[in-house]
């Protein structure tokens, strides 16, 4: 689409994708941030499409980002809860296990390759949120994650 195009559709469908919008999110701060970012969408697209199916295009584009939008807030509230959720013991057994495997974790000297195990096999973080929690590539976390193992197996074995 040409820049003459793009901002026909921004004059004549901004305020009802917004508004579409606003019936999704609930918060007029978010439905006007993701209507920029769905013509933004549109700066980027290399077909042409039909003025009869700009507005559906547009709404498709809407939708897609509404859904994306809540995707990211259900996994950040549900790392959130995560990490502020308190540890309780209520039986022996399982506290045993804990203090089995902090003394697993404890052969490992690396404080990074610590957090990064204790992250990971106890908190039970996807790689991936471990490595946006710790600012680091997903590559490492792995490659953490097998030294750290490697360093255990070779304390405990031996």
């Amino acid at each position: 689409m040409n820049n003459t195009q793009i901002n026909d559709a921004y004059i004549n469908y901004k305020s009802e994708i917004t508004r579409y919008l606003s019936h999704i999110v609930k918060q007029p701060q978010d439905a006007e941030d993701l209507a920029q970012e769905c013509f933004i969408r549109l700066m980027n697209v290399t077909v042409d499409i039909p003025e009869d199916r700009l507005l559906y295009y547009l709404k498709r584009i809407a939708r897609n980002l509404a859904m994306d939008s809540f995707r990211r807030q259900t996994r950040t509230l549900k790392r959130d809860s995560r990490l502020e959720a308190p540890t309780h013991h209520f039986d022996t057994p399982h506290l045993e296990i804990n203090e089995g495997v902090d003394d697993l974790v404890s052969h490992i000297n690396n404080t990074e390759h610590r957090k990064i195990l204790e992250l990971r096999l106890i908190h039970g973080y996807s790689i991936k949120e471990t490595a946006e929690l710790v600012n680091r590539s997903e590559g490492m976390i792995k490659s953490s994650v097998f030294h750290a193992v490697n360093r255990i197996r070779a304390k405990v074995i031996s």
